[in-house]
């Protein structure tokens, strides 16, 4: 059977539970336990984040089985993710108020207010993924939101995934991964806007016909 829909959303609650529960059972409540819940949710976010950004541009310019399944699924993929970033978030305070040092002495304002950003954009688009809020701001509204508000989380991902391989090259499959996202969209962009120009051409081409 094929997982789709709101069986996503509910497979990623299960890893979620299950990353956290292990590494609860591994090292107990410690400042560990918690930063491996951290990074674990972080690459997880990262990973739903880049599938729910790339869907409509895959599916646009390598159409297969998978790429619909994940331009149908869009959607539930961006919940999937904004469960995933804000349990990273729940541990993100979690080390902040149990095990402060040195995770708060590290913090700036550059990073509470860009990062504080990013989880406004995520959680207004949350709630506009459903129905009732997405009528009340209408299309226009809508797709301004999300727009801005993947490329601006995207932006966060790349200046957090592309400062961290640097150090760690075990961050650079996700740096990279970001930058050929961007490649994908933009080439997206372009075969629509080709097709756009071509359009008025083809409907206007004179048509045989068989004497």
């Amino acid at each position: 059977m094929q997982i789709k829909g709101w069986r996503i959303t509910g497979c990623v609650a299960i890893i979620l539970l299950a990353v956290t529960g292990s590494g609860l059972l591994l090292w107990g409540f410690s400042e560990e336990f918690v930063r491996v819940v951290i990074r674990a949710t972080a690459r997880i976010s990262v990973v739903l984040f880049l599938l729910a950004f790339t869907a409509a541009s895959l599916n646009a310019l390598f159409p297969s089985a998978m790429t619909r399944w994940l331009r149908g699924n869009r959607r539930y993929l961006g919940v999937s993710f904004a469960l995933s970033h804000f349990t990273h978030l729940a541990a993100l305070f979690t080390l902040g108020i149990w095990f402060p040092h040195p995770f708060v002495d590290d913090l700036n304002v550059v990073t509470l207010i860009g990062g504080g950003l990013a989880y406004v954009f995520l959680t207004l688009m949350t709630i506009t993924s459903f129905a009732g809020p997405r009528r009340l701001i209408g299309e226009r509204g809508w797709s301004i939101l999300h727009t801005t508000g993947l490329y601006y989380i995207w932006l966060i991902f790349l200046n957090s995934y592309v400062s961290r391989a640097v150090m760690d090259v075990s961050y650079t499959p996700y740096a990279l991964a970001l930058i050929i996202a961007i490649g994908l969209r933009i080439a997206f962009w372009f075969k629509r806007r080709n097709q756009a120009i071509n359009a008025p051409h083809a409907a206007g081409a004179p048509t045989s016909s068989a004497s």
